[in-house]
Order: structure tokens, then C-alpha cells, then sequence
């Protein structure tokens, strides 16, 4: 959200704008810790077969507590929003805390169990946090510029992270199978589930090649750089993929491509 504010504006906010605009950070982050908290309650039984040594809910938080934190978290993520409606005079930040809490629970109660959906709500979540940050500075009045670059970095974050989701899967396959969730390497299979990731990971050309011949963009050497290297990243994750190599490594591949393309914001 940083990053699109260096990347998109025209002239400096005032004070008072960019206060709202770090409450406006922190009101997002409380509404993904909610998201993190009731997915963690809900997955007690999986996570104990996947990851027993990162287990946090159920032993050394215990579950009520991590309803408490859930509820605590929206609800000041919901004030926050309704200090920012009424500052800025538009219901959107009310309208956009309440649809991402929202799906975030149903995410962890009833998508998670449904093929493909769960991935898809997840991914489409993360790559909507630049659109917002670009709609925050819109309501607030102020100039922007490269807004396409943010449109595109949108879709960026969001095949990035659909990849990671399904790798996701693929790494707790057992523990799902446990609390019967359909994801597609428990459906489709591992080896066609990682097929899709490599496909995913390669269409990321496309939003890149668009940047590259879209005139609006300024030929900075070093904002070019650095997605070249958030792509090469993709590349490569595909490729290791491709080798059948260990799964939590190209996790942490495209976790450098999306520290990549983040940091290429601050460049443009």
C-alpha cells in the first residue's frame, strides 16, 4: 500500500490525508490478522498433521482466544473504516471492510472446502489491496499517475499468490484430507496441480509485456530492473517446478518475486 502511494502520486498528501492513510493501512492489516485468527481456529486438527512445529492456536493461544482476537481486530478494523467513510465522505471503506471480513470467514467455514474457490478468494484479496490504495487517493481528491502500472501489479499480485495458494495445498494435502477439504492435488492430483502453477507462473509474462509497451510508462531503468527480476523469479519457479523439485522451494521463489515486485514500486 506504501509502495503504490510512492509509485502513483502526483503531489505530497496533507497531514490529515495521510493520516487516514495509515489508518487506513492499519485498518487492512487488523482485517487480515482476523482472517489469519479464525482460519488458524478453524484448522486446529489439519495443523497439527502439516505444520506441528508452527502451531500457535491450540497450543500456546488457546482457541476462544483466537475468536476473541478475530472479533476484536474486525471490529476496530470497522471503526476505523467508519472514521475514514465519514472523513472522506464515501461508504466505500465501510463497504470494502465488511466484504473482506466477510469473505475471509466464509473463506475459512465453508470456500476452503470447495475446489478451486478457496485459492481464488485468497489470491483475489491480495491482488484488490493496490486497486484500494489507488481508490483511497482517488476519493481523497489527490493527482495520481501510473495508474495502469497498478492495474497490472494488481493482476501480478494476484497469479502470484493463486500460485502460492495451490502450492499451499499441495503441502498439506494430508492434514486436508483429515478435515475433508477438496483442494485440486487432493481432486486433480499433485502432478496436475503443480502443472497449473507452472502455467500461472508463465502468464505472468503477459501483464509484464504489456508495462513494457505501454508509452504512459517512464523508462526507469531501475523500476524495470526490478520487475524483470520479480519475473525472472516466476521464470525460474516454473522451471524448478517443471524439474519436480522440492515444493517449499519454489514457495520461497515466488515469495522473492513478490518482494520483488513490491520494491519495484518504490523504483518507479
Amino acid at each position: 500500500m506504501v509502495g503504490v502511494k510512492q509509485a502513483v502520486l502526483m503531489q505530497p498528501l496533507g497531514d490529515y490525508q495521510n493520516f487516514l492513510f495509515m489508518l487506513f493501512i492499519l485498518s487492512t492489516v487488523l482485517i487480515a490478522g482476523a482472517g489469519n485468527a479464525i482460519n488458524d481456529y478453524f484448522d486446529v486438527r489439519a495443523d497439527r498433521l502439516n505444520r506441528p512445529n508452527k502451531i500457535v492456536v491450540g497450543k500456546t493461544l488457546q482457541k476462544r482466544w483466537a475468536i476473541i482476537i478475530h472479533w476484536a481486530f474486525n471490529a476496530l478494523g470497522f471503526f476505523i473504516s467508519l472514521i475514514l467513510s465519514i472523513s472522506l465522505h464515501s461508504w466505500f471503506f465501510l463497504f470494502i471492510h465488511l466484504f473482506s471480513s466477510t469473505l475471509l470467514w466464509v473463506y475459512s467455514v465453508y470456500l476452503k472446502k470447495i475446489l478451486f474457490w478457496s485459492n481464488v478468494s485468497i489470491a483475489f484479496l491480495v491482488g484488490l489491496i493496490p486497486l484500494i490504495s489507488l481508490t483511497f487517493f482517488k476519493i481523497a481528491g489527490v493527482k495520481t499517475q501510473h495508474t495502469n502500472v497498478v492495474l497490472l501489479v494488481s493482476l501480478f499480485a494476484f497469479l502470484i499468490n493463486l500460485s502460492r495458494e495451490i502450492i499451499k495445498d499441495i503441502q498439506d494435502v494430508q492434514g486436508d484430507q483429515l478435515i475433508k477439504v477438496r483442494s485440486l492435488p487432493i481432486v486433480i492430483g499433485i502432478q496436475r496441480s503443480r502443472n497449473m502453477v507452472s502455467l500461472m507462473c508463465i502468464s505472468v509474462l503477459f501483464p509484464f509485456t504489456t508495462l513494457l509497451f505501454d508509452a504512459s510508462v517512464p523508462t526507469n531503468s531501475f523500476f524495470f530492473a526490478m520487475l524483470s527480476s520479480a519475473l525472472a523469479f516466476c521464470i525460474l519457479a516454473a522451471i524448478l517446478n517443471t524439474l519436480s523439485v522440492n515444493i517449499s522451494r519454489i514457495s520461497l521463489t515466488l515469495k522473492l518475486s513478490m518482494f520483488a515486485g513490491v520494491i519495484s514500486l518504490f523504483l518507479l
